[in-house]
Parts: structure tokens; C-alpha cells; sequence
């Protein structure tokens, strides 16, 4: 009994760890980061996956060069989406021209812009 009391106590103890909230100055400084490092992000108002996205960087992704690939979008810029062969979204370009499709890791832009991965 004594033992799962402690583990109990040990599985709070990491979770409160793991859910640190990152300062809202180091993801601000991150998004402007991948702007300046040549980073893209494409995809459309109604995209399930940009908006998780968008939901991640929270107020910091208006620092995130976004383009809006629906005609029916804000400030849109379909044909432009067309020329660059954008088929899926939300879709990260780098400026090697490589891309990541779908939700990825701060972790991962991270890797591929060589900016500095918020809260480390």
C-alpha cells in the first residue's frame, strides 16, 4: 500500500512537470525565427491540422509566415498554392525547399530551421 501511495505521488509529481507552460516570449521568438529562417506554413481556414497548429503557437502565429491556400480565405493566395504544388495541409516549407505535412513538433521545426525549440 505504502508503494503505490509513492508511485502515486511520483506520477504527479512528473506530470505537473511536464505540463510547464513556456513563457510567451520564447514562442513568440520562436515563430519570428522560422519567418527569418526562410519557413512557410501553408494551408486553409478550414484545415482541422492548421488549426491545431495555429492553437499551438497561440497569439505567437502571427509571427508565422502563414500563406492561405482556399480562394474563400482571408488574404488568399490559391494560385500561388497551385504553382508551389501544395496538395496537402497544413504543409511547412523550409528554405531548402523540404516540407513537413501535417502537426509537426515544435521539436521538429526546430531540427529542420535551426532555431531554438521554446522552454529548452
Amino acid at each position: 500500500m505504502r508503494y503505490l501511495a509513492l508511485l502515486a505521488l511520483l506520477i504527479i509529481a512528473v506530470s505537473a512537470c511536464s505540463t510547464q507552460k513556456v513563457p510567451q516570449e520564447q514562442v513568440d521568438e520562436f515563430a519570428k525565427c522560422l519567418t527569418e529562417k526562410g519557413v512557410t506554413m501553408y494551408g486553409t481556414f478550414w484545415c482541422p491540422h492548421c488549426a491545431r497548429v495555429k492553437k499551438n503557437f497561440g497569439p505567437s502565429f502571427q509571427y508565422v509566415k502563414y500563406v492561405e491556400c482556399d480562394a474563400r480565405g482571408d488574404n488568399e493566395q490559391s494560385e500561388f498554392c497551385i504553382e508551389k504544388k501544395i496538395e496537402n495541409y497544413a504543409t511547412f516549407e523550409f528554405a531548402d525547399g523540404t516540407r513537413e505535412v501535417g502537426e509537426p513538433t515544435f521539436e521538429t521545426l526546430a531540427i529542420k530551421s535551426g532555431c531554438k525549440v521554446p522552454g529548452q
